[in-house]
């Protein structure tokens, strides 16, 4: 999965997150958000500024995450993409003094993958970062992923593993959970 990510271009990788980006956006879920917790994008990752620049022009509350110790991260609250600087891992985040959002308040939980199955399970970094923040809420979970890395066959899994509800893809948004 990891090869088949890095064989795309940037230009290809560009074109693919815009669709992706253009599916969540128009769907329901996004819409009726008012609070979405949302990755900040590595290189390799589907691209979320579009997401995170909508959210912001439509008023929304944003929230990315902050890794503090090995394995826990919590949401914090930006009002700009200005208001990130590269942290851990060279991966964008907000300042420490940023407000905590509640699990409970979140909305929409948008968050990254290497690949997923149609039943929303995910395969992730191996950190276990967001399993364990998506157990304390329950908002919607979506992944964004490449539909080439939509496996019909089952991933692994783990008891501690949450599915997502939504996959959005460039073609297409899979259903997978009931929320």
């Amino acid at each position: 999965m990891r090869a088949r990510r890095a064989a795309l271009s940037l230009a290809e990788r560009a074109a693919q997150a815009d669709q992706i980006a253009q599916r969540a956006l128009a769907h329901p879920a996004y819409r009726a958000a008012e609070t979405i917790f949302c990755y900040c994008a590595t290189q390799e990752e589907i691209d979320t500024r579009a997401i995170l620049t909508d959210a912001f022009a439509r008023g929304k509350r944003v929230c990315v995450p902050l890794c503090q110790t090995r394995g826990v991260m919590t949401a914090r609250e930006i009002s700009g993409l200005d208001a990130l600087c590269p942290g851990a891992y060279g991966i964008l985040e907000p300042a420490p003094d940023s407000p905590v959002v509640p699990p409970d308040k979140i909305d929409l939980c948008v968050i990254p993958c290497l690949c997923t199955d149609t039943d929303g399970y995910r395969l992730g970094y191996g950190g276990g970062y967001y399993d364990r923040f998506l157990a304390q809420t329950d908002a919607v979970r979506a992944v964004l992923c490449a539909e080439d890395r939509v496996l019909t066959q089952p991933l692994p899994r783990e008891k501690t593993d949450l599915p997502c509800d939504l996959i959005f893809t460039e073609r297409q948004v899979f259903v997978s959970g009931e929320k």
